[in-house]
């Protein structure tokens, strides 16, 4: 198991490294324009960025044959999902470290708005659990050839949830804005409960999938 983790991070270190050379810098956005309006969409972006390296992995895998080779290996194909799953869970949480910096600024700066960083992390989370909720099982059922357009849809599909969350509830409550609390909290758990969902779906698949 943890050579299977080991390898999914090897396959996309080169990307990881831009991903923090580019999460880091722009935690002194809020810092240098002096608006602390800017710390959701900050933490949401370094929350994000290292869930959309999901493709990179799985183009390497299949460009490289690992994907068959691996099936040989003395372990059971729920063992290799499970580990496509954890490596998928640590880079959320690289991302959350990340923007850890941000958090950490602001709070020097005096100015962290808790509500505000609430918006920024539910959103953040929503988008790389139900990015990779979508597209690992498509993958897993079509190949990793057309990734990166998947991987954007999917985003534009999270974004799309968040909006029908917002909808439904303002059919009960009209005064309910976007940017609450409740639609924040509402849309993350529907993340999660997606993300679980697709775990299970990407068993069911690998087990039946065949490698010519």
């Amino acid at each position: 198991m943890n050579g299977l983790v080991a390898n999914n991070f090897y396959s996309m270190q080169g990307n990881i490294k831009l991903s923090l050379m580019i999460a880091l810098p722009i935690s002194l956005i809020p810092l240098l324009l002096g608006d602390s309006g800017m710390l959701p969409m900050i933490v949401a972006i370094q929350t994000f960025i290292f869930a959309a390296n999901v493709g990179t992995s799985l183009k390497m895998d299949e460009s490289s044959k690992w994907n068959r080779f691996e099936i040989t290996l003395p372990v059971t194909r729920n063992s290799i999902i499970n580990a496509k799953y954890i490596s998928f869970a640590v880079l959320i949480l690289t991302g959350v470290a990340a923007s850890l910096v941000t958090v950490a600024l602001e709070m020097i700066r005096g100015e962290l708005a808790y509500d505000l960083l609430f918006a920024g992390y539910s959103f953040g989370l929503q988008l790389a659990l139900v990015t990779i909720a979508i597209v690992y099982p498509l993958i897993l059922k079509v190949g990793a050839e057309k990734s990166d357009t998947l991987l954007f849809a999917a985003a534009g599909i999270a974004v799309g949830l968040r909006f029908l969350v917002w909808y439904l509830l303002r059919l009960s409550d009209g005064t309910i804005q976007f940017r609450s609390s409740i639609v924040d909290a509402l849309s993350l758990t529907l993340a999660l409960v997606l993300f679980v969902a697709s775990y299970f779906a990407s068993i069911a698949i690998y087990r039946n999938k065949e490698f010519n």
